[in-house]
């Protein structure tokens, strides 16, 4: 079973560990509630290194996953990113996921079970072009910074502000001696940014991020805060929330959802129902 390079250190802060994709990574850190308040007031620090990858590389790879995705992915310039599902042709989900635009490839980042059938589905119609799609679960070391004071915390470890970036955008970052990409990537309703690295670099970017915790009332969160705070937030999981059985419109996701791109699969019945205005059955919040 894989572990993240943190946890050793996990250990030492008295993680209770769930398995996430395969992987053992941290439950909880003895107070799950206490966890789900450094969202709402501070910084949650939560490893996110099971998150499935898919790079996507080829002279056509414009073209084509733009043909295939939800989504306008033609548009996108290095450091721009959106969310966008792949769908068969009845128009439900095969895969949900972010698509991040770098120079010579796309980064696809999902649910770490979808990558093998979404890699089968979408391969299926790759006939003559010059495009790959390789699996990169793993290969790399993520880290999401989630809460309210999440910028503040970037902005003490980089020396300097976190600029204003859009949703899914992407910049490079010195932290702590150590060459990032950092991602606005909320999880939940609060702030939230992804750091993309290699797995090695993972415990100094910790430490470096650790040692501001009292400034920003930042700590280790495990994954039980971290899905309090999506189902609040009404985020759909899939998996849990929605499955292939589901049209993206009955998911809430209208902003992977492009209505002017054109043409990609399952879009026939995406646009059917657009027309006709309403489907039979949508995800809600109850509030007891």
């Amino acid at each position: 079973m894989p572990r993240s390079p943190l946890w050793p250190l996990y250990q030492t802060l008295g993680a209770i560990s769930t398995t996430v994709g395969d992987w053992e990574l941290p439950l909880h850190f003895g107070d799950p509630m206490a966890e789900y308040d450094l969202l709402r007031h501070g910084v949650g620090l939560c490893d996110l290194s099971e998150r499935g990858l898919v790079r996507v590389t080829g002279k056509d790879r414009v073209r084509f996953l733009h043909a295939m995705v939800s989504n306008d992915t033609k548009s996108l310039r290095a450091g721009q990113g959106c969310y966008a599902t792949f769908l068969n042709v009845k128009g439900h989900l095969v895969a949900d996921f972010v698509v991040y635009a770098e120079e010579e490839s796309y980064l696809l980042e999902m649910e770490p079970q979808v990558v093998r059938p979404f890699l089968e589905a979408i391969e299926f119609f790759v006939f003559s072009e010059d495009v790959l799609f390789t699996e990169e679960t793993g290969a790399w070391g993520l880290l999401g910074l989630q809460g309210a004071r999440a910028a503040d915390l970037l902005a003490l470890v980089c020396g300097q502000e976190v600029p204003e970036m859009p949703l899914y955008a992407r910049v490079s970052c010195d932290l702590a001696g150590q060459t990032v990409l950092v991602a606005r990537r909320p999880y939940t309703a609060e702030e939230g940014y992804q750091l993309l690295m290699r797995p090695e670099q993972l415990p100094a970017v910790w430490q470096a991020l650790w040692q501001h915790r009292e400034s920003c009332g930042a700590g280790a969160m495990g994954r039980a805060a971290l899905e309090m705070a999506r189902i609040e937030a009404g985020i759909p999981l899939f998996g849990r929330d929605m499955s292939t059985e589901t049209l993206p419109v009955e998911a809430n996701l209208e902003a992977a959802l492009s209505y002017t791109k054109g043409c990609y699969i399952g879009q026939e019945v995406i646009a059917r129902l657009e027309a006709r205005g309403h489907v039979n059955r949508k995800l809600v919040g109850l509030l007891l």
